[in-house]
């Protein structure tokens, strides 16, 4: 059975380097340590880190709070539970912290037992969630996926679709701009534009977009996950939106 894998996103070297060691002691596999919200994303993007769960400190280095980075998140590590590690118990904090549907909160200085503790039923918790978004949506989209598999041999009245954020997709040509300049993205990044903007504005299910890109050999979530993340590296982070977990929506002008 493969180890838990956890990113940890600490400013203080000696705290992050002591979790660490505790993570590995506890038989977890520690994937990374970032100080702040610009090494995060590097380490996530640049080694394709999936981690199963998040310890965040919720004071960072630079002006993105742990809590603001949690909520950027969400739409990236979707189903990924973040467990925040502070000093700071003072209610407001947790109040924010809480809203970002965090799935634990350990005021520093925890102990191992604790942290243990946290981390199991964050896991358990989030295979749950997962498995509860999953049941509900699974039948919903079966319907949806049939019909889109139709909707594809339709042709668009339209040749270009207006986005937000000064971008332009041109359907003939199959092509993502930004301003006058074509944005460089792959084969399968360039599908799921496509497949977003057949029905611009309107939700399309995970389903939908998997058969689109992978037709009878879907890749599964874990490579679902990490094409998205790297598409939204290349375009404005807030272009393409999930939609409470059942699906995604790119963004009209």
């Amino acid at each position: 059975m493969s180890k838990i894998k956890i990113l940890i996103v600490e400013d203080e070297p000696i705290i992050a380097l002591n979790l660490k060691q505790v993570l590995s002691e506890l038989g977890y596999e520690p994937c990374g340590i970032a100080n702040n919200r610009c090494n995060t994303m590097k380490l996530l993007n640049e080694k394709n880190i999936l981690p199963d769960l998040i310890l965040m400190d919720i004071y960072l280095q630079g002006p993105t709070t742990g809590i603001e980075l949690a909520n950027e998140l969400k739409d990236i590590l979707i189903n990924t539970p973040v467990i925040f590690l502070t000093a700071n118990s003072e209610l407001s904090t947790i109040k924010k912290a809480s809203e970002t549907l965090a799935y634990g909160y350990l005021i520093k200085p925890y102990k191992k037992s604790h942290l243990q503790a946290a981390i199991e039923i964050a896991i358990k918790k989030a295979q749950e969630d997962k498995k509860n978004n999953f049941d509900l949506n699974s039948i919903k989209n079966i319907n949806k996926t049939l019909e889109y598999r139709l909707d594809l041999k339709k042709e668009s009245k339209s040749r270009t679709v207006k986005l937000k954020y000064g971008y332009l997709f041109d359907k003939e040509k199959e092509i993502l701009y930004f301003g006058d300049e074509p944005v460089k993205l792959t084969i399968k990044e360039i599908k799921i534009i496509k497949i977003l903007c057949h029905t611009p504005g309107q939700n399309v299910s995970q389903e939908q977009l998997e058969y689109a890109i992978w037709q009878d050999e879907p890749a599964g979530y874990a490579a679902f996950r990490s094409l998205l993340f790297r598409l939204r590296n290349k375009i404005h982070k807030d272009l393409i939106k999930n939609q409470n977990n059942t699906g995604y929506k790119i963004e009209l002008l």
